[in-house]
């Protein structure tokens, strides 16, 4: 055997295959020997030999199928008789033998292995050289089952380039992208069929618990979704609650109409005005001359619910701040007008009138939709290329347009080259903070490593502390679990020149992420340049994609698997 390591041999670009596994199986024998990045290297091997021998499994299946196509007859192999019997009737069942798998399930390999060999042989033979996982082969196979087979080759050249090199959920995305490119027509015709079937359904678990599973439009569950996060954000830190836990009481709040929403200003200025209307009953306006208050409100409106740009309370209470002049809130700086003389049960009894009307959530969230579209000015003119709600995917035009129609608007100016945000547009009919949007507009998601998160903090690169400026090529889009990685001893982040922002490991391992290309919405082939990429110290080599899970095909639909969102942590970035 040649004197190598699996680091050579992988810089060396082995291909996975009998040399590959006899050196990793020499290499694993004494773990205990090998340092850190010697152990994540032979890991790195055994994905990639898992991946060929995956693949190996998937083409000789394809070769099976050739031999007996779905719908002919053949005989059963082996048997007495040779009368010809539907080849479904006996081929799957065989296989399941082999393979140790339901029948349902081989017959779910058996279909998708047709389609690799037959029609995408070219994502087969990325699968089988180690450079893209069984997740991916699996979602450009079965994404573009809706289209013919050159329609389906076309999506497979636009999206395999960079398909090594980006996440599983990434990768979808890019998929749904290039078929409604491929087949406007028919992705409005499957989203309507799709939309058709929303419902609501419920799942009886263990242990005193149970699931409600609601399904919408995009726009729709991005906008609830939303709405929801903002309520549980508002309750603020004082809330002994996690944020998953303040989402899902909400929830539930909300479904049975015991939701109560207060803003404290609204609170006692209703109860002023109950009070006032009582018969002999007067107001003043503390002044600080030495005179005791009478019975008095406690709590100020004005509590931010921690987005950028909202100035909406949710009845989070801050107490009022005496002065020396007039009493003001501690918030807005407002006069309150206190009652004197009332007594305090009538006060109480004022209090409790105002709070028995429960304030509409809508009145405090807002009511329109809490998304953001991005669309192309051709689409808005009328033209079919998709929009896409950011944090969700690509929408037909038809939706970009409807749901735009009803929108702010902002202009978004990017480089035609490279696709990436240039200027933030300032005339919106309700002005940002604009740094702030300008920022999430270029970055689009966050720009920690191998993450699709929304972003949840803007990060100084150069800590404000030392003498980091508040300007846009300082300041990155990260999500809470990112932001703390990013001062974690070891790890590393560099700025590139092209906009770039490199991630290093304390082993070696790279990653780079790159702002949002929004060529997507102005040109009319997939973008695979400038995607984020994973490179292991040799530059010029495309390391293989992070394995997550491996899943055997069962022939049903997919279920449905949320994607992480951010906050889930409540513990505060470090700065």
């Amino acid at each position: 055997m040649v004197d190598t390591t699996v680091e050579e041999a992988l810089a060396g670009h082995m291909l996975p295959g009998g040399t590959l596994a006899a050196l990793c199986e020499a290499t694993a024998a004494a773990p205990g020997e090998l340092s850190d990045r010697e152990l994540l290297k032979t890991v790195e091997a055994a994905v990639q030999l898992e991946r060929w021998a995956g693949a190996v499994r998937t083409r000789l299946l394809g070769a099976l199928v050739e031999r007996h196509p779905p719908g002919s007859t053949a005989p059963v192999p082996d048997a007495t008789g040779k009368t010809a019997v539907p080849v479904a009737r006996w081929l799957p069942s065989q296989v399941a033998i082999a393979t140790r798998l339901t029948e349902d399930q081989a017959r779910g390999e058996l279909g998708m292995a047709e389609r690799l060999y037959r029609v995408l042989p070219e994502t087969l033979a990325e699968w089988e050289a180690g450079r893209i996982g069984e997740r991916a082969a699996e979602a450009i196979a079965e994404s573009t089952q809706v289209l013919d087979d050159d329609a389906a080759r076309a999506v497979q050249a636009a999206i395999l380039p960079g398909a090594s090199t980006i996440t599983q959920t990434r990768l979808r995305a890019r998929l749904r992208t290039a078929i409604h490119r491929a087949d406007p027509e028919g992705a409005s015709k499957r989203h309507q069929r799709a939309f058709d079937d929303r419902e609501v359904s419920i799942s009886r678990s263990d242990n005193g618990m149970g699931s409600l599973w609601l399904s919408g439009s995009a726009a729709q569950t991005e906008a609830s979704w939303n709405s929801l996060d903002r309520l549980a954000r508002s309750l603020g830190t004082e809330d002994p609650r996690t944020l998953a836990q303040r989402r899902c009481d909400l929830a539930h709040e909300l479904l049975q109409g015991t939701v109560t929403i207060t803003d404290l200003t609204s609170v006692m200025s209703a109860v002023s005005t109950v009070v006032n209307s009582r018969p002999g009953v007067g107001t003043t306006t503390s002044t600080g001359s030495g005179v005791a208050p009478a019975p008095r409100l406690a709590g100020a409106a004005g509590a931010s619910n921690g987005i950028p740009g909202s100035d909406t309370g949710f009845g989070t209470a801050q107490t009022t701040e005496a002065t020396t002049g007039t009493e003001t809130t501690a918030a807005t700086g407002a006069a309150i007008d206190e009652p004197t003389g009332v007594d305090a049960e009538v006060i109480a009894t004022a209090v409790a009138e105002v709070l028995a009307h429960k304030p509409d959530p809508n009145a405090t969230i807002g009511r329109k939709p809490l998304i953001q579209v991005v669309v192309g000015l051709d689409t808005l003119l009328g033209g079919s290329r998709p929009g896409e709600i950011t944090g969700h995917g690509p929408i037909s035009a038809a939706t970009a347009r409807a749901l735009a129609a009803g929108g702010d608007w902002k202009r978004l100016v990017t480089d035609p080259v490279t696709g990436q945000l240039l200027d933030y547009g300032r005339n919106t009919y309700r002005p940002p903070a604009n740094l702030h949007d300008h920022v999430h507009g270029r970055d689009g998601t966050c720009r920690g490593p191998d993450c699709e998160r929304r972003i949840r903090d803007l990060d100084h690169h150069l800590d404000w502390g030392k003498d980091g400026h508040t300007v846009d090529d300082n300041l990155f889009g990260l999500c809470q679990r990112h932001h703390k990685l990013k001062d974690v001893t070891g790890w590393h982040a560099l700025v590139r020149p092209d906009g770039g922002l490199t991630w290093i490991s304390p082993d070696g391992y790279q990653s780079t992420t790159y702002p949002k290309d929004y060529r997507v919405f102005t040109e009319d082939t997939v973008v695979t340049e400038g995607v984020a990429e994973r490179r292991v110290l040799d530059p010029d080599r495309e390391a293989s994609s992070r394995r997550t899970r491996i899943t055997r095909l069962t022939g049903e639909p997919e279920a449905a698997i949320p994607e992480p969102r951010d906050g889930e942590d409540d513990t505060p970035a470090p700065f």
